[in-house]
């Protein structure tokens, strides 16, 4: 998949009836039966809302995800993730695969999941907070100070330069407490 709306349409067109109604409730979409007007439907609501077909596979995935429809949220994050053709697209999908994960976190399948999803996104420069604090969390409570460490410094770099002041400091704040910590 490419990740054009012709393309995305002709994904939800291929899933069972069961999955094309999971996809639009979760999407909050009235989808028709034919290809052509499923990409009409996606072209409308993108132009309303600003955003691609990516961001509305990962976000939609992330939607089932929140639910309990992890199976789904699973694919559709797949999907987003294969449909990616920027950076930004894949930070996207990662963070939404990684908090579909996070849901099921007690699962080492999904940890280790999340975990990768998480150091995809930081690796790629995302901007938002979400895999930058629970991974730091995760190696704090690990005892992996060093880790954690690390994912503050990255935090604080990619925070402040997206011009984040407030959380960058936040991180500042967690890191200072993280030297202490590592001091003894």
């Amino acid at each position: 998949m490419t990740g054009g709306w012709e393309e995305v349409a002709t994904f939800l067109r291929a899933l069972p009836g069961d999955d094309r109604a999971r996809f639009a409730r979760h999407a909050a979409l009235d989808l028709p039966e034919d290809a052509g007007g499923v990409a009409a439907v996606l072209e409308a609501h993108a132009a309303e809302h600003s955003s691609g077909p990516v961001e509305l596979l990962a976000i939609t995935g992330a939607r089932a995800g929140s639910a309990g429809d992890l199976e789904f949220a699973r694919r559709l994050g797949r999907a987003a993730l294969e449909a990616s053709g920027t950076p930004e697209e894949r930070q996207l999908a990662h963070v939404c695969l990684a908090q579909t994960h996070f849901k099921n976190r007690r699962e080492a399948e999904d940890l280790a999941a999340f975990v990768g999803h998480c150091r995809a996104a930081v690796e790629l420069g995302h901007a938002g907070t979400f895999c930058y604090e629970r991974l730091a969390a995760l190696y704090e409570y690990r005892g992996d100070l060093n880790q954690a460490a690390g994912i503050c410094q990255r935090a604080i770099e990619v925070l402040g330069a997206a011009g984040d002041a407030r959380s960058a400091g936040a991180f500042r704040k967690r890191l200072d407490r993280l030297d202490r910590k590592r001091a003894g």
